[in-house]
């Protein structure tokens, strides 16, 4: 009789377990996952942190946790991922009630992008492992992978150059995104600049005062198209990186820079293009634009950028124009455009092993070796 009470008892206790994790096993159950930070360099490591939070006081005795990440996240333990197109993750947890688990995972950034993680699909089960449990949770990690950045050596006597034509004739501004310090009010301050916060914390007026940059700017002009028949991504990677290399230590220098691509954007599907701009924040925003190029996409003529650059000369403009397809009609493009008196500089990105035999005034090669 009372192992008979016993059993009874148990299949109560199963069936009013069942029912309650039908019901509740989802309720107050959240899934985070973020990165450490959404924008780094293409090599550097990052983190990938899983939080679960269980805020009821029914346990979650196993929870399946799968997501997917891009093929280039490298990360230090691959034991519960699958690899496709994507690295497919599946990440089992015990939540007690009222409790938050968090795990972290490294791994390395290899390729540059600019990544969206999926929708997270959990999967749960009751005390008994008799019950298939499954939801979605959101998910809104998105992160950008910034080209890599490469030696600059064959670029310094082109730098000097430029940079030392500008001396000759630029006049600096303040520019309003790069904020300096604050200092006590002069003459000729205007009252736009005035700083009314730290003048009451003071008792005298205070003004805010902005890095200065130069008035000449920089025009980087990328072509993705290259010379080769055999599409070679690390080819274009390779020039993408070099871009982003000259835009930066143009900023560094506190000249404006431009970029504009016959590239598109990989989720807009419009060209990638930046204003001229300096300071911390601008490089941020071209390393992101670099970061969006979809290099599988049907490029823009490149002819008709650069035709579209130089309909007007630009006496403070100084352009840049990378590209390693050198066609006929670029060149005629290009060498219109120094006739015309632009001043311009053509980098021919090659790999090492293959000669430039176009003599191109104002033309450099940058031997690309991997």
């Amino acid at each position: 009789m009372i192992l008979l009470i016993a059993f009874v008892c148990a299949l109560l206790l199963m069936g009013l377990q069942r029912l309650l994790y039908k019901k509740l096993w989802n309720k107050n159950l959240d899934v985070k996952i973020s990165y450490k930070t959404t924008d780094c360099v293409a090599g550097e490591e990052n983190e990938l942190k899983e939080v679960i939070t269980n805020d009821k006081f029914l346990p979650i005795p196993m929870l399946h946790v799968k997501f997917d990440t891009p093929k280039s996240f490298i990360f230090e333990n691959e034991r519960n991922s699958s690899i496709s197109d994507n690295y497919y993750r599946d990440d089992v947890f015990t939540v007690m009630g009222h409790q938050s688990v968090t795990r972290t995972l490294k791994f390395t950034c290899t390729k540059r992008g600019c990544f969206y993680m999926h929708d997270t699909n959990i999967t749960s089960s009751d005390l008994f492992m008799k019950l298939t449990l499954t939801d979605k949770c959101s998910n809104h990690a998105v992160i950008n992978v910034f080209p890599r950045k490469v030696d600059l050596a064959f670029f310094d006597i082109p730098f000097k150059t430029i940079t030392g034509n500008f001396v000759t004739q630029k006049t600096y501004i303040e520019d309003p995104f790069e904020f300096k310090g604050i200092r006590e009010y002069q003459p000729y301050d205007g009252i736009r600049k005035i700083n009314y916060k730290s003048s009451a914390k003071f008792g005298t007026l205070q003004v805010n005062t902005f890095f200065m940059t130069s008035s000449q700017e920089v025009r980087i002009i990328l072509n993705l198209d290259a010379q080769t028949y055999s599409r070679d991504d690390r080819l274009i990677e390779s020039i993408i990186s070099l871009a982003s290399s000259i835009a930066e230590r143009f900023i560094r220098a506190g000249v404006s820079v431009g970029l504009i691509t016959n590239g598109v954007d990989s989720y807009t599907k419009e060209q990638i293009s930046k204003e001229s701009g300096a300071g911390n924040h601008h490089m941020l925003s071209i390393d992101t634009a670099l970061a969006r190029i979809d290099t599988h996409a049907e490029n823009i003529d490149f002819v008709q950028v650069l035709n579209s650059c130089f309909d007007t000369v630009n006496e403070m403009t100084y352009y840049i124009v990378i590209s390693n397809n050198r066609s006929n009609e670029i060149i005629k493009a290009y060498e219109e455009a120094k006739l015309r008196g632009v001043s311009s500089l053509l980098i021919i990105p090659e790999l090492k092993q293959f000669e430039v035999k176009e003599e191109i005034k104002d033309m450099i090669k940058w031997d690309i070796d991997y």
